[in-house]
């Protein structure tokens, strides 16, 4: 082989035969430019792809606080809208109160937060507050028992400041023993202070109270007597003037005198 077979082609020389321009430098041009573009293939944007791995990074954290484990029997609704530790009158687990209490929360998150809120301050306006209520701290339960079980209707004040709006009856909703729990629950948290509520107390107030049909309204709740047999004490019978005058005859003729000397007085 020679030496002049090791050097470079003149590319003059390279071209074939009659061609004076070279093919390769005449579309180098065209080799640079980028492919057309086509659709379905367009790169994402990159704030799309920052916004979906924030927003998966959130949905998972949101799962793993509140998905209760995906266990059928865990409650995990009041870890949404908490109720606040009740404040108990009792001694410890085994008292009746914080029992009650205890049994009574997740029923009160369920009934009655969506209203009174859970911590029981209710609405401004529109639902009225349970903490302080003097509805609530009455000496007994014989009104709230009431108004939980055929709801409350009409204007109704409640620490000086009137609401109105209607509240369901949960008659048929709660047996006897859970509106014990709740209305005990209610009565001993958000800073108050109440008795118990037993399962007898609210079955009686039921039987008493089975043909009603309407809600209460607070008229009628102000002449039912807060604690004792329930519907507030009956106004005497008036006395016919026949009956006046056998009782007078029945009387010693010197106390007849004295009754008709203070009577003229």
């Amino acid at each position: 082989m020679s030496a002049d077979s090791n050097r470079p082609l003149d590319p003059a020389a390279a071209l074939d035969r009659g061609e004076a321009t070279d093919v390769v430098q005449m579309h180098a041009a065209v080799q640079r430019e980028r492919p057309e573009p086509m659709e379905g293939s367009e790169p994402l944007n990159l704030w799309l792809v920052v916004f979906i791995a924030v927003l998966l990074f959130w949905a998972g954290s949101y799962l793993t606080q509140y998905s209760g484990g995906f266990r059928a029997d865990e409650f995990s609704e009041n870890q949404i809208n908490p109720a606040p530790p009740p404040v108990v009158g009792g001694s410890g687990g085994d008292d009746p109160v914080t029992k009650a209490v205890k049994a009574g929360t997740p029923l009160y998150v369920t009934y009655c937060a969506p209203c009174h809120q859970g911590d029981g301050n209710g609405v401004a306006g529109q639902f009225p507050p349970l903490a302080g209520s003097e509805w609530v701290l009455a000496e007994g339960p014989n009104r709230i028992i009431r108004i939980v079980l055929h709801g409350l209707g009409g204007p109704i004040t409640v620490k000086g400041s009137t609401y109105n709006n209607q509240m369901n009856a949960f008659r048929d909703s709660m047996d006897d023993v859970q509106i014990a729990n709740v209305v005990t629950y209610i009565r001993n948290s958000f800073g108050n202070k109440g008795s118990a509520v037993s399962a007898a107390e609210v079955a009686a107030i039921r039987t008493a109270t089975a043909a009603r049909v309407d809600p209460w309204s607070a008229a009628e709740l102000e002449g039912v007597a807060v604690s004792g047999g329930g519907e507030g004490a009956a106004a005497p019978a008036a006395l016919t003037v026949d009956q006046i005058k056998e009782a007078l005859k029945a009387l010693p003729a010197e106390d007849l005198k004295t009754l008709l000397q203070d009577v003229a007085k």
